[in-house]
């Protein structure tokens, strides 16, 4: 046969497995391949399912579906959205590939998707439910939602102390939980997520719950405190004046000094009117809850008509408490008396 003849041979095989034989047709995907859903032929290579079950309405589905189809942009399914679609039957969320290479990476970066919707998601519920439990489905959801907000902001490590830290904590749990969910996929063709949430990830909802109780029991001591501070102004309102005017000189730290309205001191007044609770104590060791409670506890009992306040420092806590008891018979003093 002439080589003209075998040339003619072969294009026609060609043709004929272009026609009639399925090509599996491979995209690149992070450097790996991943055949497209539904284009490999034959027993080529073993085709990957996995479904995903959210336990929860339609929305929600579809709101993972763009969550996970956000990490593999580029890789488009039978709708163009990208791999994974919810099942209009069971609200299911499923992806069926065919994967030659890079079968964990595309795990992987799954598991970090669940894991970042089980933050967003399923955090803000659980949060509600521990709510709900201290206080009742009755209680006030206003407050609720901001507890919830304010728990949400300590696991994520956002305070007005460390600004720099903020969001770290969000971050450290979506990594943390990413790997479990990644292996499991590796195995399991299927993966029910508030089973895995209760079953698998105890370590999770004990941090979750514990940020739920610290924000429950902060909430109640800044009620009572508030409580208290309105019974201290129904006494200054209420007591009867007994001196015109008391100076505080406020030098930093817990360094006071109380003057009467001839910028002299308070103490000797009180010594002289057998006053004990004016008296001046030894110093010892207090900490800053005793120091402003001494304070205003003396401020009380001098029960004087004005009350001047001469700091460097006005956004002090202790100062702030007294601006609130006093009201409008305090008043800032910038200067500093001689």
């Amino acid at each position: 046969m002439s080589r003209i003849c075998l040339e003619y041979h072969w294009r026609l095989l060609s043709i004929y497995k272009i026609y009639h034989i399925e090509l599996s047709i491979v995209y690149p995907f992070f450097g790996h391949h991943i055949v497209s859903k539904g284009d490999a032929g034959g027993d080529q290579v073993k085709k990957d399912e996995w479904t995903i079950d959210t336990g929860s309405c339609r929305d929600s589905s579809e709101r993972l579906a763009a969550m996970l189809n956000q990490s593999f942009a580029g890789l488009s399914g039978s709708r163009g959205e990208g791999p994974w679609e919810v099942s209009p039957e069971d609200n299911r969320v499923r992806c069926s590939l065919t994967i030659e290479k890079g079968r964990e990476d595309f795990c992987a970066r799954t598991g970090i998707a669940l894991a970042e919707f089980i933050v967003s998601e399923r955090e803000p519920c659980l949060l509600r439910q521990w709510m709900h439990k201290k206080y009742g489905p009755r209680g006030d959801q206003v407050e609720a939602d901001v507890m919830i907000s304010e728990a949400i902001a300590l696991l994520d490590g956002e305070t007005d102390f460390e600004p720099d830290l903020a969001g770290w904590g969000r971050s450290r749990r979506i990594k943390r939980w990413g790997q479990p969910f990644a292996d499991f996929m590796l195995e399991n063709g299927f993966i029910h997520l508030d089973g895995f949430l209760r079953f698998r990830m105890k370590e999770y909802q004990d941090e979750v719950k514990e940020a739920a109780e610290t924000t429950i029991e902060e909430r109640i001591m800044e009620r009572q405190y508030q409580e208290f501070m309105s019974l201290l102004q129904s006494m200054v309102e209420w007591q009867e004046v007994r001196v015109p005017a008391v100076h505080v000189l406020h030098s930093g730290g817990h360094a006071f000094k109380l003057l009467d309205e001839k910028m002299r001191p308070l103490e000797k007044e009180a010594e002289a009117a057998g006053d004990p609770a004016l008296e001046e104590e030894p110093p010892t060791e207090r900490d800053d809850q005793e120091e402003e409670s001494l304070l205003v506890s003396r401020l009380l009992a001098a029960s004087p008509r004005y009350l001047y306040i001469h700091t460097t420092d006005p956004e002090a806590q202790v100062i702030r408490t007294i601006l609130g008891i006093f009201g409008e018979r305090a008043a800032l003093c910038p200067d500093m008396p001689t």
